[in-house]
């Protein structure tokens, strides 16, 4: 058997039933699709913890069912509709271009729960943030309106960087590069943008970007993006580049700062979803979150790497000092 066809029954413990479980002997039936391997990432991690500390009771029978991309974007249709053919109480990632195939793929019947760095209504999710409408419901992590502000960032910490390299994916739903390219103009920094869809693309993006005399890296968020993310790190120091994240994965790999929201905060907030949709609520009708907690991760270690000084003004205003 695959690693990414196991199926895992757990036995989560908490502090309510919900109805539902009440209601039928057979267990819940989560379809949850993930963007790295078995070992999952951080923010998986963080949702999958969050699970067992608070939404099912003692007795109470969780089967999840996974699905790993490992990496592949082109595979996401392929899994989601796997998961829908097993016919899951509810769908579950986390990632815009995961949620999107997961939705596309339920054809509207089986609920669709998560988080999205991209906006849920441009992407076709929601009609509004309010009031979803549609199948969909979880919470959004803004990375498109944080994305002026990281520009900003780091022209503040490198405000010699003046040409600077824009990593992306391009199958990810979001608009962050164009938020990024308004910021930039308005201070004068030349942007250059380099479209990643698979992680054997980082290499001839970050060649391309040194080609390009790229004296600062700005990176788009998304689960593509994140996956490379060491690497992305390593290049930084190796050309001694100020490298800036919405995500804190990021600045732990090496880069120069992260700027976001707390997602390992956000993951408790899915899971209180994924309850409140068990329990017999629709997504329709449950209001999509936006971020209410930020975090700013400098990597001082790196800063000294690569020359780069650091005001104790920023410092100060850091939520964590990587040294």
């Amino acid at each position: 058997m695959r690693r990414r066809d196991f199926v895992a029954l757990i036995t989560f413990a908490a502090l309510s039933l919900p109805r539902r479980a009440l209601a039928q002997k057979k267990p819940l039936r989560i379809g949850w699709l993930v963007f790295d391997d078995a070992s999952l990432g951080r923010i998986d991690q963080s949702l999958k913890d969050a699970l067992a500390q608070g939404a099912f009771a003692s007795g109470s029978n969780l089967q999840i069912i996974y699905r790993y991309a490992e990496g592949n974007s082109t595979r996401l249709r392929e899994l989601a509709e796997e998961l829908v053919v097993q016919k899951p109480d509810l769908l579950l990632a986390i990632g815009g271009d995961l949620i999107k195939a997961l939705f596309d793929a339920s054809g509207g019947v089986i609920p669709v729960v998560g988080g999205v760095s991209d906006s849920p209504i441009r992407a076709g999710l929601a009609t509004s943030l309010a009031n979803p409408g549609k199948n969909f419901t979880g919470v959004t992590f803004l990375t498109d309106e944080m994305a002026v502000k990281r520009v900003e960032l780091l022209s503040e910490v490198a405000p010699k960087a003046k040409r600077v390299s824009v990593i992306f994916n391009p199958q990810h739903l979001d608009d962050e590069l164009t938020f990024a390219r308004k910021a930039a103009q308005s201070l004068g920094i030349d942007i250059t943008a380099h479209p990643i869809g698979s992680p054997g693309e980082l290499e001839p993006a970050l060649r391309a970007a040194s080609t390009n005399g790229a004296n600062g890296l700005f990176v788009v968020a998304s689960r593509l993006t994140n996956f490379v993310a060491p690497r992305i790190a390593q290049y930084g120091l190796e050309q001694r580049l100020p490298v800036i994240a919405a995500w804190r994965e990021f600045a732990a790999s090496g880069a120069l700062l992260s700027y976001g929201p707390d997602r390992i905060f956000e993951a408790k907030r899915i899971a209180g979803y994924v309850q409140k949709v068990l329990n017999g609520t629709k997504p329709a009708d449950l209001p999509i979150e936006q971020p209410v907690k930020f975090e700013l991760v400098i990597n001082l270690k790196t800063a000294r790497s690569i020359g780069l000084p650091i005001s104790r003004e920023l410092l100060l205003r850091a939520d964590d000092v990587i040294e």
